[in-house]
């Protein structure tokens, strides 16, 4: 047990020195000098248990999205942990996770494995650690909130694994910046925000995560619905697939006999079509809200079928993605951008459920 405990104690000086190796590195970036570099520095024990989490974690998953935005999953002795840096707190928590208070354990963890550059001016680390050191008489370290202060804030959340979406980290991180989401460069409605955590929460585990975090993170609208139609253009070969597998039984994967069919043969679904095909599929509670946001300028007394649900969205497609004049640009309000980011949300979350395991999947026996 004691060597144990020396063990955690040794590798708690080592990670508490690489955080302190880069705020001396950063003031000296701001042009200020800290003291006594060859002293050891390290934040207060708080007891066994924590110094044991910092020693012996074992790290899962680390996101990074921008420079300040990241995540970083581990366990220790059977409790699941995110850190979540740079979003600040949510204004709900998503089910499966809770709040935890930091702890130096945690923080040294998250910052060492995070990677995270400190947030604080140079002066303001010279007057939190300059002139306290191993080599000051009764130094025991800093207070854990001295050094959390000189970094982005962290958010610490125990998770529940009984939840499917807490296994993975860009699911976490999705839930909880869509429930933070207070003053990006889009303006969604709560309606869609909660939309976007309940896909990261309860969709499939095959919708492809990161592109709806980087969608969600965009600079502009377009962005976010480029990165939803990429999703759904993945799974474009599904119903031509379907129909081949009745004829040509494979135990392969769609997503596999897809890449062989494209690379050997150059065939690959005409886009339009395939989301046509897609959207007939889906019931009217999934076609109402995309053709109401996509085809609504159509002549309400026609019939405005998959086929031409498809145009209207392959058309705002290529106006984003192409630069040509007979294009043009698309002009939406935000409720209208809105409203279509909602409906392609629901689409999304529809086609994975009923796609997504057998496109990338075998078939069982």
């Amino acid at each position: 047990m004691l060597a144990g405990l020396g063990m955690a104690n040794r590798s708690r000086i080592q990670m508490s020195q690489q955080i302190f190796e880069r705020l001396i590195a950063h003031a000296s970036d701001d042009g200020v000098v800290i003291p006594d570099t060859d002293q050891k520095r390290w934040i207060s024990r708080l007891n066994n248990a924590d110094a044991s989490l910092m020693a012996e974690a074992d790290v899962f998953g680390h996101q990074q999205i921008t420079r300040q935005i990241r995540a970083i999953y581990f366990e220790h002795d059977a409790v699941r942990y995110f850190a979540v840096l740079g979003i600040g707190e949510a204004e709900s928590v998503p089910d499966g996770l809770a709040p935890t208070e930091l702890t130096p354990g945690t923080l040294s963890v998250a910052l060492t494995q995070s990677d995270i550059q400190p947030s604080a001016k140079g002066l303001e680390i010279l007057e939190a650690i300059g002139d306290l050191h191993g080599g000051v008489e009764g130094f025991d370290g800093y207070e854990l909130s001295a050094i959390a202060e000189l970094f982005p804030s962290v958010e610490m959340f125990e998770a529940d694994q009984n939840y499917e979406y807490t296994s993975n980290v860009v699911r976490v991180l999705g839930a909880l910046i869509a429930r933070s989401y207070s003053d990006g460069p889009i303006a969604p409605s709560n309606i869609t925000l909660n939309k976007v955590s309940d896909l990261f929460q309860s969709g499939s585990e095959h919708v492809p995560f990161e592109n709806v975090l980087q969608g969600m993170l965009s600079i502009s609208w377009g962005g976010f619905f480029l990165e939803l139609y990429r999703a759904i253009e993945q799974l474009y070969a599904v119903p031509r697939l379907a129909a081949l597998v009745e004829a040509w039984p494979t135990s392969l994967p769609y997503r596999s006999l897809a890449d062989l069919l494209e690379s050997h043969l150059a065939w690959r679904p005409k886009e339009d079509d395939a989301l046509a095909k897609i959207i007939a599929e889906c019931d009217d509670t999934i076609v109402a809200p995309l053709r109401e946001s996509f085809s609504g300028h159509r002549d309400g007394d026609q019939e405005i079928t998959p086929e031409k649900v498809a145009a209207d969205i392959y058309k705002v497609r290529n106006s984003l993605v192409h630069f040509r004049a007979a294009l043009g640009t698309v002009q939406r309000t935000n409720e209208e951008w809105d409203d279509m980011i909602s409906a392609m949300l629901d689409f999304v979350k529809d086609v994975y459920q009923r796609h997504g395991a057998r496109f990338n999947l075998e078939p069982e026996a």
